[in-house]
């Protein structure tokens, strides 16, 4: 049987503000035929409508690890967007430094080949600094797609939701064989 089912985007938020709304995003994405499964760091929970993306998506939003065998498990991913992305959690992927779930999350899904996107956010002085430098360089040697202007104001770090949404790989829907 052949079922024309959506493609699975991972979200993976850290902690930053997200001016246009995360549940904005999610929306968009949905619209665009995936179904989106939300990850968080610790501190992401903090930055996050986490009642309206559970309502949105149909699925809690993960930020701990599982006991084996407990819990349910999460569908295999088709490609990750992390979004907002900050300093921190930049710095932490790009090195392997998978302390907290979600981080931990990008650096397996990195590892297996899933198109991983990255949408970062950092404050002039944060860009300034070296190990930012180096770590997007190691991301993007990874195949990690990175989205950041590095001349953007403060204001405007993120993109618009539009232009993340367009960085996605095409195609939001497959066909699979059960």
């Amino acid at each position: 049987m052949t079922v024309n089912a959506p493609r699975v985007l991972y979200l993976v938020i850290s902690g930053a503000p997200a001016p246009e709304g995360l549940p904005s995003l999610v929306t968009l994405i949905q619209e665009s035929g995936w179904r989106v499964v939300v990850f968080s760091t610790p501190m992401g929970t903090r930055f996050a409508e986490l009642d309206e993306l559970e309502r949105l998506t149909g699925e809690p939003v993960r930020w701990e690890y599982r006991m084996p065998g407990t819990g349910e498990r999460t569908p295999p991913a088709d490609a990750v967007l992390a979004c907002p992305l900050t300093f921190n959690s930049v710095n932490k992927f790009a090195h392997g430094h998978a302390d907290n779930f979600a981080v931990g999350l990008l650096c397996e899904m990195a590892g297996y080949g899933v198109p991983v996107v990255v949408v970062l956010t950092a404050s002039r002085n944060w860009r300034s600094h070296p190990a930012f430098g180096a770590s997007l360089d190691t991301l993007q040697g990874m195949g990690v797609r990175v989205l950041f202007d590095p001349d953007a104001p403060y204001e405007s770090r993120l993109p618009s939701w539009a232009k993340v949404a367009a960085a996605l790989p095409a195609a939001a829907s497959q066909e699979v064989t059960r």
